[in-house]
């Protein structure tokens, strides 16, 4: 029944915030780039199967600077909201990837991920914050652990219901992770549980910027056959 919970919860969000870009072309536009946000040659992205990607130096002195993934005019841009982009001085080289596939592998977005590697700083730490009272009524966040490039953290929730939540730098609203993408004001993510003090997993991959919530917590991986079984004890 956890996997069923599991899978349900997943493709329900899924449904949610699957975004269907158009054709492009697309740019890495924002203050990193120019103070006008253009889109041109300078910040223009290279599709190859559906990833557009590219490496855009940036002119401007050190600083916080905003950037995101947009058509020329503007009527598509990514992700909701603005994505930080730290720069280091002049000519530091943002890399920015741009995903139009779909991906039904329970990490959102499943569609449309855009992610610079310059948007989150060495050393800043990710609490997840939400509605329930286990995740702080959204007063305070519950820290999260880093694993590679995952921050994770399991939490028991205890009166079933659903539940907004979200990740965000520790103690601060400027950087967070929705179902939308990694930004300044990404979408709430929801999730449902039918039982008391039910497990439930937070993970956000700062790499990729993506996230998922496996209500019910992680399942142990299942050895499936007695070589492989034999082969854990030798």
């Amino acid at each position: 029944m956890k996997k069923i919970a599991t899978l349900v919860a997943a493709m329900m969000l899924v449904s949610a915030v699957a975004m269907a870009s158009g054709p492009g072309p697309f740019y890495a536009r924002g203050s990193y780039y120019d103070g006008g946000w253009s889109a041109d040659a300078g910040n223009l992205l290279t599709n190859t199967a559906g990833v557009w990607t590219g490496a855009i130096a940036s002119p401007n002195a050190a600083g916080s600077y905003l950037g995101k993934i947009a058509v020329g005019d503007w009527s598509e841009s990514y992700p909701t909201s603005d994505q930080p982009v730290f720069i280091s001085g002049p000519g530091d080289v943002v890399h920015w990837s741009f995903d139009t596939n779909v991906h039904n592998d329970g990490w959102l977005p499943a569609q449309d991920i855009a992610m610079n590697d310059h948007a989150i700083p060495a050393g800043t730490t990710f609490e997840v914050i939400g509605a329930a009272p286990e995740t702080g009524s959204w007063g305070s966040g519950v820290a999260c652990a880093l694993t590679g490039d995952i921050w994770s953290v399991q939490i028991t929730i205890g009166t079933p219901g659903t539940y907004d939540v979200k990740f965000r730098k520790t103690n601060d609203w400027s950087m967070n992770m929705g179902p939308d993408g990694f930004g300044t004001n990404a979408w709430n993510a929801q999730y449902t549980t039918t039982v008391t003090n039910t497990p439930v997993m937070f993970r956000f991959n700062q790499r990729t910027g993506r996230m998922r919530i496996d209500v019910g917590g992680v399942t142990p991986t299942t050895v499936g056959t007695w070589g492989a079984l034999k082969a854990l004890y030798r």
